[in-house]
C-alpha cells in the first residue's frame, strides 16, 4: 500500500512561490534565501489549518461583530424608556424593575459567548426585542402626547429606520414597533445563515481570512490542501472540511513577543493566538520525563510559567532566583515557549508546531539544544513539525539527531530546497534527507567572504 502522507499543501504561483509541493508527515523543514516564501507557506498553512479547526468559533464571532450596529439603538431605546418611567412615577408599574433587568441585560446578549449554546443566544437576543415591543405598547397616552419625549422618540425612530432599512429615503409614518418587528426579522436571517454556514462550512470564510492577511491582492485558488490523500479546500464543493490528523496549532515567528504588554492591540492575529495559548492553564497529562529534564535540567536550567496575578511571564532558577522573562535573553524566551507548551499539555501527536527561523537568536550550541528538543518532541509525542531554516546548524542537527533517534527507514523527516527558476520566483524541491544541495546553497556566503574580503 502506498504511504499516504498526513498532510500536503500545494501551491502555484502564490507571491514568491512558483510552485511547492509540501508533505508534512512529522519534521518538515523549508530552507531557502531570504524572500524565497518559507514564510508565505508558513502563513497560508497556518491560517488554513487554523480556520478549518475554529471555523465554528468564527462563523460564530462574525455573526456577532455584524450584530455590533444594532447594540447602540437598543441601548438608547432602553435609556429613553428608563428616563419615562423614571420621571413619571404615577406610571411607574409594580414589575418595572424586574422588567429593566430583563431589558437592560441584553447588553450582554450581543457579545458571542462561547459558553453559550448559539439558539439560546439568539432566542435571548429576540426575547429581550419582544420586551420592548411589549413595553412601548404599552406606554401610557401621555408618553407620545408629551413634546419632549415624542421628540427623542422620533429620533430614534428615524435615525434606525435609515440605518437599517431604508437609508436613502425620507422617513415617514414612522412606527417604531413595525421597526422592531423587522429588527427581529434581520437578526432571525442573520442566525439562519450562521447556522448554514456552520453546517456548510463555505470555503469562502477562508478565502476571506487569507485575502485579509496578506496585503497585496492574491488567487486563493493557487492553493490546497490535503489531509491523508482527501482534499480538505475543496473548491468544487466551496467546502473547507474539517482536520482528523490535527486539531491543534501555533506559529512562532518570534520569542520576543513574550511578557510583551498589550498583545491584543497589535494587528498579527498569530501573535495574539500564542499570547492566549500561553497563558492557558493547562494540565499535561501525558509528560515525559525525558523531556521535562531536557528543558529544565540540561538547557536553560530552571522553569517558565505564567503567574496569573502578576499577569507575567517569570522565570524561575533551579538555584530559587525568578526574574521576569520579558528581562531574561531572547535564546532562554525561544526555549520558554516550547516549556510552557508542554508544560500546559497543548503539546502531543495532534498539534502542528509551525517555526519560522527558530535558530534567529540563538548561539551555536543552543541551535543545537533546539533541534534535539525538535526531535525528541516528535519522538516521544508525535508533535508535527514545519521549520523554515537557513541556518546550516539548524539542518545538520536535525538530519543527524533525527537519524540516531528516530527509527530506521523513517520517513518523518523531509527536507525541501528552494530554487529560484525564474527572477524573484521559487520551486520548492523535496531532497528527503539528502542536505547536500542545502549546503551548497549555503557555500555561497563563503564565496562571497572570499570575494569582499581580504586573503590571508
Amino acid at each position: 500500500m502506498v504511504d499516504i502522507p498526513k498532510i500536503k499543501i500545494k501551491i502555484n504561483d502564490f507571491r514568491a512561490i512558483k510552485s511547492a509541493d509540501i508533505i508534512l508527515n512529522g519534521i518538515t523543514v523549508l530552507a531557502g534565501i531570504n524572500g524565497c516564501g518559507k514564510s508565505t507557506i508558513s502563513k497560508l498553512l497556518y491560517n488554513s489549518i487554523k480556520t478549518a479547526i475554529e471555523f465554528e468559533k468564527i462563523v460564530k464571532e462574525n455573526l456577532f461583530d455584524e450584530l455590533r450596529d444594532i447594540r447602540p439603538f437598543l441601548e438608547e431605546l432602553s435609556h429613553e424608556v428608563e428616563i419615562f418611567y423614571r420621571e413619571n412615577k404615577e406610571f411607574k408599574k409594580k414589575d418595572l424593575k424586574d422588567d429593566f433587568e430583563i431589558g437592560f441585560k441584553f447588553n450582554r446578549l450581543f457579545y458571542f459567548n462561547s459558553a453559550m449554546d448559539l439558539k439560546e443566544q439568539e432566542n435571548k437576543i429576540l426575547a429581550s426585542i419582544d420586551y420592548y415591543i411589549k413595553t412601548l405598547s404599552e406606554l401610557p397616552l401621555e408618553f407620545k402626547k408629551e413634546e419632549r419625549y415624542r421628540i427623542r422618540l422620533y429620533r430614534l425612530e428615524r435615525f434606525f429606520k435609515e440605518e437599517f432599512f431604508e437609508k436613502n429615503k425620507n422617513p415617514k409614518n414612522i412606527d417604531i414597533l413595525i421597526l422592531l418587528d423587522k429588527l427581529k426579522d434581520n437578526i432571525k436571517k442573520r442566525f439562519q445563515q450562521a447556522y448554514s454556514n456552520i453546517e456548510n462550512r463555505p470555503i469562502v470564510l477562508l478565502d476571506n481570512i487569507i485575502n485579509d492577511y496578506f496585503s497585496e491582492e492574491i488567487d486563493v485558488n493557487n492553493f490546497e490542501i490535503e489531509e491523508l490523500g482527501a482534499l480538505i479546500t475543496n473548491r468544487t464543493n466551496k467546502k473547507l472540511s474539517n482536520f482528523l490528523t490535527i486539531n491543534k496549532v501555533a506559529y512562532i515567528d518570534t520569542p520576543m513577543i513574550v511578557g510583551v504588554e498589550n498583545i491584543e492591540d497589535n494587528n498579527v492575529q498569530h501573535w495574539q493566538d500564542l499570547d492566549i495559548l500561553l497563558k492557558n492553564k493547562g494540565v499535561n497529562l501525558n509528560k515525559k520525563r525525558r523531556i521535562s529534564a531536557l528543558l529544565k535540567n540540561e538547557i536553560i536550567d530552571g522553569e517558565t510559567e505564567y503567574d496569573n496575578k502578576s499577569e507575567n511571564f517569570v522565570y524561575n532558577r533551579k538555584d530559587g532566583f525568578s526574574v521576569e522573562l520579558l528581562s531574561c535573553a531572547t535564546g532562554l524566551k525561544s526555549f520558554s515557549l516550547l516549556q510552557i507548551l508542554y508544560n500546559n499539555g497543548f503539546l502531543d501527536n495532534k498539534t502542528l508546531l509551525i517555526l519560522d527561523e527558530p535558530e534567529a537568536h540563538l548561539h551555536p550550541e543552543w541551535v543545537v539544544q533546539y533541534a534535539r528538543l525538535i526531535v525528541m518532541l516528535h519522538k516521544e509525542l508525535k508533535v508535527n513539525f514545519l521549520i523554515g531554516s537557513h541556518n546550516p546548524d539548524m539542518v545538520m542537527a536535525i538530519k543527524y539527531i533525527a537519524k540516531k533517534e528516530l527509527e530506521i527507514g523513517s520517513k518523518a523527516v523531509n527536507f525541501y530546497l528552494a530554487k529560484e527558476s525564474v527572477k524573484y520566483r521559487f520551486d520548492y524541491k523535496l531532497i528527503e534527507t539528502d542536505i547536500e544541495p542545502i549546503f551548497k546553497s549555503f557555500n555561497a556566503s563563503l564565496d562571497n567572504i572570499s570575494k569582499y574580503g581580504a586573503s590571508e
